[in-house]
């Protein structure tokens, strides 16, 4: 094993045969030796290749030492080919970087697969506190930034060796008076390396400390870079150096950046890290049911709904607990199990909690903003703008995670409800995208911890788990895509409504124009309080946000480094596209998962046309709701139009995605109020693999009430395939108020609360059991008879009839999901053929005599569905996904 000392003078950036020889002369100090190397003492000794050593440093106060590079094979080209990972482990490089440019970033042309994991080796160092005196006179005891904590984080490059010059340089030693006369200014931790509770009295404090005044000759020298200062100010009548407070002294040098950029970052990471565990971020539903329905599975994702947990009594005024206990009991069709009166203090004082953790993070944003470099900063660039301190690169890089955190949520509600939160972190986006050395970072992948584990044989050291995630400009492209959709609800909701023009009234035309100019006024005023308003003003921030930030990344990077990233960014295909699927003969099962996620990932949400093609001027609607959409044609309802501009947002990247269920939604492109949903059924149920089609309006008054919804698979009127489905299409839910139970929460309950209702708790494992009065009936003779029943008319109606005449809009999904499922679905046809009881199809199973004529039993139902797969799995399709 190398040299503990050899090795973190290498990751200081020092060759190893310069480091041999200055540790030999300096009897293995490394500090001493490292102080010699860089005065140019070792210079005539060549460089030579050290690649036996691993990148790595270690000290007995901070440092990292790789333990393992992942041998996950990075991601494809576009062209197909694997990435060159040579230079860094897991990186590409775009090819033709300029010295130039490399230079000015150190990152120019680097990107690296989101697959990559890294173990590292981190040194733990016991909290410290040291007694300051403050400008007002008093003294507090103040936690400082130790080294450990310092260097933390998935190194690259030649940072670690940066990160321990600074800290080493500021936190001890001394140097010399800049005017040469011989005195030595001392430095300490303490001078620059102290976490005060707040980032204000951080500056004010380094502000007193930066500029000491030499005892013997009177001259002002910068204690972080050691040159002359003379524009100090005024000395107070001790001859001291004042305390100054001018943002100016603190920009003075890079090594003032990197100190003010790692100290503030860490606060932000602590103050996010405090916010992160005293509530939960509103998530997306990334994940659907598992493949058994269990109860822990519904409940979590009811759970990501905000559907509420508490006790309720079903139909037959049985007691269920919670969501696990209903589950466990049965589904009863409810939609969910929750109080009528839900109690809301909780959420009361988890909002409070996170308000006041806003306001903090939003001040330390605006507050250290100021020091990131900015070549158009207000009075002209300063030398760190043009020359940014390595550290403050790899700070920015390392604990920018609070921005991942904060774009990663997938709620455009909460988002606009934190508005200048929000705000706050697009002009902190731009200002890194504007300049070059750091513009990169917005396209690189994050470096997440995910594991930490003692290390035995190395007391006071941790391994801590790095991997790669999304960067902040793909997850950013998610709060675009969310914005855009409410600004097309906006929009279409606004054009439905839109009162026809009339013409001005004779005392109209009679107001002077100070009256008019006066009536303008309140108008914007009111249009600038209109929630609506407000809400389009935000998302059109968010898109114009994006754009910028891709001028500028185009301007420092280039356009083809652009092009490569914008190929990673998620998208929805144009309205009307079709999204279809290649060919999948001969790939593996694991393989074709991949493909299906990725196409039904982009495939969930689309706008499309739901009319009738039709030469009648009266425009009409191939859905279920047509004489109600009709209806609302000039109906002007603001409320309406801000509910589904949000709805819309959160369901274009909330809608669960998975080979075991998924939703897809159809929207029209003029009547965003008209929707169509497909839901696959989930895996080990009777309903596995069926598609299921519904048919949604938002009525005049959404959401102040629930959405209509009508069950459109029923094979023409004659099947009932749930005690909640009913042949005629009804919905049986309590979310929806056809059943008795927790109903719809006017203006917080959501159209995704019950699409994920529907697939969790109708779409079960046992059905008969969602029927009050059978609910404990759960693996009876009686259950199963009803679950064999349901297979059956799955098999006819919801796999063959949609192969055979695909509804409109779901013409290519449904087509693609059965040939990407093909032998999947065979395979689970065999497991029903083994559960069958060989009776005929019962249209209705709770009475015996309707029904009957129909004859299909589930020979011929399988045989029938295995036939069209067989037709569909020679079909050949090339991909088009809308780009």
């Amino acid at each position: 094993m190398p040299d503990p000392a050899l090795v973190q003078m290498m990751d200081m950036g020092i060759p190893g045969a310069r480091a041999r020889a200055a540790l030999k002369k300096s009897k293995g100090d490394v500090m001493s030796a490292a102080e010699k190397v860089f005065q140019g003492d070792f210079d005539d000794i060549p460089s030579d290749d050290d690649s036996e050593y691993e990148r790595a440093s270690s000290s007995k106060s901070g440092g990292v030492i790789l333990i393992e590079d992942s041998d996950i094979d990075m991601e494809e080209d576009s062209d197909g080919s694997e990435a060159d990972d040579e230079g860094f482990a897991g990186f590409e490089d775009d090819g033709g970087v300029s010295e130039d440019r490399l230079l000015s970033d150190p990152y120019a042309g680097i990107f690296f697969s989101k697959d990559r994991v890294e173990r590292i080796m981190e040194p733990v160092e016991e909290d410290r506190y040291v007694k300051v005196i403050l400008t007002q006179g008093q003294d507090e005891h103040v936690k400082v930034l130790r080294r450990a904590a310092w260097m933390s984080g998935c190194p690259e490059g030649s940072e670690q060796s940066f990160l321990f010059q600074l800290y080493s340089t500021l936190a001890e030693g001394s140097m010399p008076c800049s005017a040469g006369c011989g005195h030595q200014f001392s430095r300490h931790e303490k001078d620059f390396f102290l976490l005060f509770s707040d980032y204000a009295t951080y500056t004010t404090y380094l502000n007193s400390k930066i500029r000491p005044i030499c005892p013997q000759c009177s001259q002002a020298t910068c204690l972080a870079c050691g040159e002359r200062v003379n524009d100090i100010g005024p000395f107070d009548e001790k001859g001291k150096n004042p305390f100054l407070v001018s943002n100016d002294v603190l920009l003075h040098c890079p090594n003032l950046q990197g100190v003010l950029l790692g100290v503030g970052l860490h606060m932000i990471e602590q103050a996010f890290s405090t916010q992160h565990e005293s509530r939960s971020l509103t998530t997306s539903i990334a994940n659907p049911p598992s493949k058994k329905q269990n109860a822990g599975a519904i409940h979590d994702n009811l759970k990501k709904t905000g559907i509420p947990k508490a006790s309720s009594k079903d139909g037959n005024g049985h007691v269920v607990a919670d969501a696990e206990s209903a589950v466990k009991i049965s589904s009863k069709g409810t939609g969910y199990s929750g109080s009528s009166k839900e109690d809301r203090t909780g959420q009361v004082k988890a909002g409070e909690a996170q308000k006041a953790a806003d306001e903090r993070i939003l001040l330390l944003l605006s507050q250290i903003q100021i020091f990131l470099p900015n070549l158009d900063r207000v009075g002209g660039p300063k030398t760190s703008d043009h020359l940014v301190h390595p550290t403050a690169l790899a700070h920015l890089r390392r604990r920018s995670a609070f921005i991942n955190d904060l774009l990663r949520n997938d709620s455009l509600l909460d988002m606009s409800q934190r508005a200048e939160l929000y705000t706050s972190l697009l002009d902190w986006l731009k200002l890194v995208s504007n300049h070059e050395a750091l513009a990169s970072m917005l396209a690189m992948p994050q470096m997440r911890p995910v594991s930490i584990a003692p290390c035995p044989d190395s007391p006071g050291f941790i391994t801590v788990t790095y991997e790669g995630s999304s960067s902040p400009r793909e997850l950013l492209e998610n709060c675009v895509i969310q914005a855009q959709a409410a600004l097309k609800g906006l929009q279409a909701v606004s054009d439905i409504s839109k009162p026809k023009e009339i013409d001005m009234t004779e005392e109209e035309k009679r107001l002077s124009r100070a009256e008019v100019a006066r009536r303008e006024r309140e108008q914007k005023e009111g249009e600038r309080l209109d929630a609506n308003a407000q809400l389009r003003t935000f998302c059109e921030k968010i898109v114009y946000s994006a754009q910028a930030i891709d001028r500028s990344l185009i301007e420092t990077k280039g356009e083809p480094f652009v092009e490569r990233m914008k190929e990673s960014l998620p998208r929805l295909p144009k309205v009307g596209v079709l999204v279809e699927e290649q060919s999948v003969t001969g790939l593996t099962e694991e393989a074709k998962k991949k493909i299906y996620e990725k196409w039904a990932g982009r495939a969930r949400f689309q706008y499309c046309d739901l009319t009738e093609p039709s030469t009648v001027d009266k425009k009409a609607y191939r859905h279920a709701f047509d004489g109600s959409i009709q209806s609302l044609e000039g109906m002007d309802m603001p409320k309406r139009s801000l509910a589904i501009a949000k709805e819309l947002a959160i369901l274009t990247t909330s809608l669960p995605v998975a080979w075991h269920s998924t939703i897809f939604l159809r929207v029209d492109e003029t009547r965003v109020d008209v929707l169509k949903a497909m839901i696959i059924g989930p895996e080990g149920t009777p309903y596995e693999n069926g598609c299921f089609i519904f048919d949604i309006f938002l009525p005049l008054d959404y959401n102040l009430r629930c959405p209509h919804v009508k069950s459109m698979t029923t094979n023409g009127g004659k099947y009932r395939l749930n005690p909640n489905l009913y042949a005629d299409g009804k919905v049986c839910l309590s979310l929806l108020g056809t059943w008795q139970g927790p109903g719809w929460i006017s203006g917080q309950s959501t159209l995704l609360q019950v699409l994920i209702s529907i697939q969790s708790l109708i779409l079960c494992e046992e059905p008969y059991t969602n029927e009050p009065g059978w609910a404990n009936d759960a693996g009876t003779p009686a259950s199963k008879a009803y679950s064999a029943n349901v297979r059956r008319m799955v098999l006819v109606d919801a796999m063959a009839n949609n192969i055979k005449r695909p509804p409109h809009p779901f013409e290519s999904e449904i087509k693609t999901h059965f040939r990407l499922k093909s032998r999947s679905i065979k395979q689970q046809i065999g497991n029903w053929r083994k559960l069958d009881d060989g009776k005929p199809i019962s249209g209705d199973s709770y009475s015996s005599g309707l029904g009957q004529s129909d004859k299909a039993n589930f020979n011929n139902a399988a045989k029938e569905v295995i036939r069209l797969l067989d037709q569909l799995e020679n079909v050949k399709s090339i991909i088009n996904d809308g780009r």
